[in-house]
């Protein structure tokens, strides 16, 4: 999919840290899940576009893929400390994503300090659509950090 401004609200709760979005698609709302993920560590517009990661998630549900997911690129940065700039759906039906990240590996001088986040569970999640707007699909998301 073609890049877009990424728009989210941050949410603190307790220890935890999290956000919530809206999109047109639920194809866009877990691209743009993932996008925010990465910004709540490293601001999006900090990232070049130089290398690729392909992954592929599959889950039972669409709540379990969106888990899946983020955490897939949670492990991308924990194990190859990459981080996603673009992200291109190859294959996507609600219950399982293949993926290409196009983005770049951290680098502290030129990134900042990276908040860490341990995990994407299901605690508290909610996901949605709401009756009408262009942006009615809609995502809560909780890190544990």
């Amino acid at each position: 999919m073609p890049e877009r401004i990424i728009s989210y609200q941050s949410l603190d709760h307790k220890a935890d840290m999290g956000f919530h979005l809206q999109a047109p698609s639920l194809e866009r709302l877990y691209i743009d899940s993932a996008l925010a993920l990465t910004d709540l560590s490293v601001k999006l517009e900090r990232i070049n576009s130089i290398d690729k990661h392909d992954v592929l998630v599959e889950a039972d549900s669409k709540e379990s893929l969106l888990i899946k997911w983020l955490n897939e690129v949670l492990f991308l940065f924990e194990r190859h400390k990459f981080l996603p700039k673009r992200i291109v759906f190859t294959r996507f039906d609600g219950k399982s994503i293949k993926a290409t990240l196009i983005g770049e590996t951290y680098d502290p001088i030129r990134h900042g300090h990276v908040s860490e986040v341990k995990a994407v569970t299901h605690h508290q999640l909610e996901m949605g659509t709401l009756p009408k707007g262009e942006n009615n699909f809609y995502a809560k998301v909780f890190l544990d950090v």
